[in-house]
């Protein structure tokens, strides 16, 4: 056995030690010093649409946010018209028109935006203030954009994000 072998060996035995000893006295040793977090957030994200009388347009409400320039809460990184558009080369995800967006990126695929399901559209996720991965977007930010935006977007997806 190697020296590394030997040591991966000895913690992991530690660890079914401590583990072990934790189940035998009836309980998580880790319950005494977890933090307090709170409620879990299930369910936090509302997938209606807030305002069914007001249908959100993607031309005359999405398209202004998603084309503001660097500097700005917006997505330049992932436009084709911004000059230095990284967003489209590392990710693949082209925000520069209705159809580019809706095939999404390397990461997201079509789950970029999930027509009905504001929840579970990458989109959505990205740009709010706690992704379940990776960094908020935009990457530059702040600013990023406000909640009257992101409802918007929130409400345009639970529309069933149409090309109007």
């Amino acid at each position: 056995m190697s020296k590394l072998q030997v040591v991966r060996f000895t913690v992991a035995a530690a660890v079914a030690v401590t583990v072990a000893i934790a189940v035998a006295a009836g309980g998580c040793v880790l319950d005494e010093v977890a933090p307090e977090v709170g409620p879990p957030l299930a369910g936090a994200c509302d997938p209606a649409d807030s305002d069914p009388d007001v249908d959100v347009s993607f031309a005359r409400d999405l398209r202004p946010l998603l084309d503001r320039p660097r500097g700005e809460a917006g997505c330049s990184c992932h436009t084709p018209t911004n000059g230095s558009p990284s967003g489209i080369a590392l990710g693949g995800l082209d925000l520069g028109s209705y159809h580019a967006m809706r095939q999404g990126g390397v990461n997201t695929g079509g789950a970029i935006v999930v027509p009905g399901d504001p929840c579970s559209s990458e989109l959505v996720i990205k740009l709010s203030d706690t992704p379940a991965f990776g960094a908020r977007m935009p990457l530059d930010g702040p600013p990023y954009l406000g909640p009257e935006e992101l409802q918007l977007i929130h409400d345009w997806i639970a529309e069933g994000a149409e090309d109007n």
